[in-house]
């Protein structure tokens, strides 16, 4: 199987469709992105805090725990993200460092995304990917069609492994990932690797929550997770503690953004948003009838604080919503906005798989640009 890397467009957002052998398919991804790789190692300014925390104690014994666990445990995650360092032309320790940030203790300010979920007769995942300003027009959609692996999609940022956002997978798994701080991390393996790896071995969901149980990471992520029944699951997976809770039980509509809710050790960052995302999402009225895609949209993508949860840049934070998606499970489509384009819409399958031949471009949700800045 040889590598080929094509690139489209899912509407107005970049589409890299990526098929052949792991290594060397990360190779080829790594030259095709070299420029924007280098510009996230060399003129992003968060690498240079990263650095200085782990000059010495204790982010220099954090690095040495994570990266001995990461390794052991996830070889052949290593490996891609060794293939693509080398595409790109830049040191595998720069990129491990940047798959590193979370398992390392508090770095930088309080940014981080926000989920919504819902199933009831039928069942959504929403989720808001918001990230520094500086990944504004350098991300993409990235499907990996891998040698002997599942196919999956997932928003990519350049120099990460591209698991650390939304997935959607060819065996009809959807999942979020919000960032949680972990205020004691763990000895074991970086949390992006965790993640990876559960792409790479996506199957149903009762086994993708089994794998998070099995598979401790050093820093803190939760999931929404969900598949083609409409089941959802909410996963906190912290410092070798998990903790789960099924959406629909308690009530049909579930949120999450970047602290605990049922584990301790992931306190909101003093900094950031979380707490005011959550209390906005905590306060949201449930639907009498079934919600719609453009409601959940309105909801994360819409308005920032205190209208909505969408992050904007700030003369206090650099964090802003890079791109939202809304995965309706039941009708099996997905709808996707970057920032400030056109939603375009989009069978599950087809975006799991790299097909842009199905896809529908819409008008732009109301959007309100929130105070000057």
């Amino acid at each position: 199987m040889t590598v080929t890397l094509d690139e489209q467009r899912l509407g107005a957002l970049r589409w890299i469709v990526l098929s052949g052998p792991g290594p060397e398919a990360f190779r080829a991804l790594g030259r095709h992105m070299r420029a924007e790789i280098r510009a996230v190692v060399g003129e992003w300014d968060y690498p240079a805090l990263l650095r200085r925390h782990v000059a010495g104690p204790p982010g220099s014994e954090r690095l040495a725990a994570v990266s001995r666990a990461t390794q052991a445990g996830f070889p052949d995650v290593w490996a891609e993200l060794a293939a693509l360092a080398d595409g790109a032309g830049v040191p595998l320790g720069d990129l491990a460092l940047l798959n590193v940030r979370g398992d390392l203790g508090a770095v930088g300010d309080g940014g981080g995304c926000s989920d919504l979920a819902w199933r009831r007769r039928e069942s959504f995942i929403a989720h808001n990917e918001d990230d520094s300003e500086f990944f504004h027009g350098c991300s993409a959609l990235l499907t990996l069609a891998l040698e002997g692996l599942p196919a999956v999609t997932a928003f990519w940022k350049p120099g990460f492994l591209p698991s650390t956002t939304f997935t959607v997978t060819g065996t009809g798994l959807v999942w979020a990932i919000d960032h949680m701080p972990a205020a004691a991390p763990g000895a074991f393996a970086g949390r992006h690797f965790v993640a990876r790896g559960l792409q790479r071995c996506a199957g149903p969901l009762d086994r993708a929550t089994g794998y998070l149980r099995d598979h401790p990471s050093a820093g803190g992520f939760a999931y929404i997770i969900g598949d083609r029944s409409g089941r959802i699951v909410t996963v906190e997976a912290l410092a070798g503690q998990y903790a789960d809770r099924e959406v629909g039980p308690a009530g049909p509509l579930a949120w999450h953004t970047n602290h605990g809710r049922y584990l301790a050790g992931a306190g909101a960052d003093p900094r950031g948003t979380s707490l005011a995302r959550g209390e906005v999402l905590q306060a949201l009225e449930v639907p009498a009838s079934e919600p719609d895609a453009a409601w959940f949209a309105r909801i994360l993508a819409g308005a920032p604080l205190p209208g909505g949860v969408r992050a904007d840049p700030s003369p206090g934070g650099q964090s802003m919503t890079l791109c939202t998606i809304v995965a309706n499970l039941t009708a099996g489509e997905a709808v996707l906005l970057g920032r400030d384009t056109e939603a375009v819409s989009i069978p599950l399958a087809d975006l799991a798989r790299g097909r842009a031949t199905q896809q529908t471009v819409g008008p732009s949700l109301p959007h309100d640009p929130g105070p000057p800045l």
